[in-house]
């Protein structure tokens, strides 16, 4: 069973490097944007911002495993062309939609100086075909250091086009919304400096061909493996919508909606880091799920689940009870103040919630069962968008954490019951008690740590964080190892879990 284990790493490894340091710029670029622009110019970008990772998402994760699915290793490149042609289509289409709709959309989210960002935003659509199908391409053929490479390259003209644009907001006084257009437009450079690197490494040629293609099966797969990693940005696309209008409806002030909105937005920086723990090392036996289920080993099936459920249920909580109890310093040392700690903490919550609906569809796609992951995605976000209008009006900015968070467990709990009717999942109850304990004893020692160690300042702070969470980290897993939170068979299938276990029987 390690050779498989191995596999399974070893088939991805270049990919999920590649995945974490684009997570990792994409988390981090936040912070000096706010701390040059300030609250209100992070709302303009957040704003917009979903947009763009839409465009993301589909090019770098859903259009290349879909391709690779469905049209696998060994087909003619005239069907890769054929692919090409009808999703260049549905990509122009989605630049027109959002490039000449741009001054209502920006209406409906309740500022109109939002039209030239979304016109910004609309160009990156049209290069989604390319970047997709040139990556599953290239993913079905096993050369993934070329879509890794040009993940990296993507991100990384990105993020420099957002530098250039807090240099001539701070130098040359640009407003925040011409500062959020050209930071915005940083992704369709990525993404043609992406494309012309793609094209370059001479990719299958442009033939004509007759050969059928499962279009519904392709669609299909696109539209499920996007779904599973847009959940956090559809629910941005909800609160980009109604929050501003919601706190209007309160009685504020368009500038200081906009500005709460803002410091909301840190949110979203702090969840990425969460998310990049948890989905580094969470979906690790999906492929051998997948292989047992396709062996019919209803015993290993049942082995894998429980392991996959359970190793995501601990890293999530770690890392969302983990950025509670540090949110305070956090929120201080990387946006300058603790404004609106208490709505931020609630927030944190959001990686949990998400970590295990994403998990949760996995394991449902696994066994076929798409169709209940578009229902609890859709009743979650239609019960976001009701507790959005009726919470931020009576308890402000808290009712938009809380309208998340309470949405999102709608959703996990829709997808939950499925789960369990397809999975024999053993001995929940004992293992979520023993994580509880496990999370107060982190917390206590966490927060002891940040009582013995003040900070005054930022940088102090920032050393007063760095303690506190190695802390918090080896509390952790010292807890896990005498508790007997993991057991072995789903301890070894993390990182190290083979040495930890043999910290546990006493051995070198």
């Amino acid at each position: 069973m390690r050779i498989k284990t191995n596999t399974a790493f070893n088939g991805v490894v270049i990919l999920t490097i590649a995945l974490i340091m684009v997570k990792i710029l994409s988390a981090i670029y936040r912070v000096p944007y706010q701390n040059v622009l300030g609250d209100a110019g992070l709302y303009a970008y957040q704003q917009v911002y979903p947009l763009v990772a839409l465009g993301v998402i589909l090019s770098m994760n859903a259009i290349p495993s879909a391709v690779t699915q469905t049209l696998g290793n060994d087909r003619q490149h005239g069907v890769y062309t054929k692919v090409y042609l009808r999703l260049q289509w549905c990509s122009v289409a989605l630049f027109l939609i959002v490039c000449l709709g741009a001054q209502w959309i920006a209406q409906l989210m309740g500022d109109s100086n939002l039209a030239p960002m979304l016109r910004a935003a609309s160009i990156s659509f049209l290069f989604i075909a390319v970047l997709g199908v040139l990556r599953g391409y290239y993913q079905s053929q096993q050369q993934m250091n070329i879509p890794a490479i040009s993940q990296v390259l993507e991100q990384v003209i990105r993020v420099a086009i957002i530098m250039v644009a807090i240099v001539l907001y701070s130098k040359y006084n640009w407003s925040i919304y011409a500062s959020g257009a050209l930071a915005i437009t940083g992704s369709a450079l990525g993404f043609l400096v992406s494309s012309l690197y793609l094209v370059q490494q001479k990719p299958f040629k442009f033939r004509q061909t007759t050969q059928t293609i499962a279009w519904r099966q392709l669609s299909l797969a696109i539209i499920v493996f996007a779904v599973s990693h847009l959940i956090v940005i559809l629910w941005q696309i909800i609160d980009s919508f109604t929050m501003i209008h919601a706190l209007q409806l309160q009685g504020l002030s368009f500038e200081n909606a906009i500005m709460l909105k803002g410091v909301f937005d840190r949110g979203a920086s702090f969840i990425q880091m969460g998310l990049i723990v948890t989905t580094t090392f969470c979906f690790v036996l999906i492929p051998l799920l997948t292989d047992a289920k396709k062996q019919e080993q209803t015993v290993l099936m049942n082995r894998y689940a429980n392991a996959s459920l359970k190793i995501t249920i601990v890293i999530s909580t770690a890392a969302g009870i983990g950025l509670i109890n540090l949110l305070p310093v956090m929120n201080r040392v990387f946006f300058e103040n603790d404004s609106q700690t208490a709505t931020l903490i609630v927030y944190m919550l959001t990686v949990i919630c998400v970590s295990l609906i994403m998990m949760e569809m996995s394991l449902l796609q696994v066994v076929n069962n798409e169709k209940i992951v578009f229902i609890g995605c859709a009743v979650g976000m239609i019960t976001k968008g009701i507790l959005n209008i009726i919470l931020i009006p009576q308890i402000g900015l808290l009712g938009g954490s809380c309208a998340t968070v309470l949405s999102l467990v709608v959703t996990v709990l829709i997808l939950q019951r499925q789960v369990l009717k397809h999975y024999h999942i053993r001995n929940l109850k004992i293992f979520s008690i023993k994580l509880t304990i496990a999370m107060v004893v982190m917390s206590c020692v966490v927060q002891l740590c940040l009582w013995l160690i003040p900070s005054t300042g930022r940088l102090s702070g920032l050393i007063e964080l760095l303690i506190a969470a190695v802390v918090g980290v080896v509390t952790l897993i010292s807890a896990i190892i005498w508790m007997k939170i993991l057991k072995y068979r789903e301890l070894k299938h993390l990182p190290f879990g083979d040495k930890i276990y043999h910290i546990k029987r006493g051995r070198h």
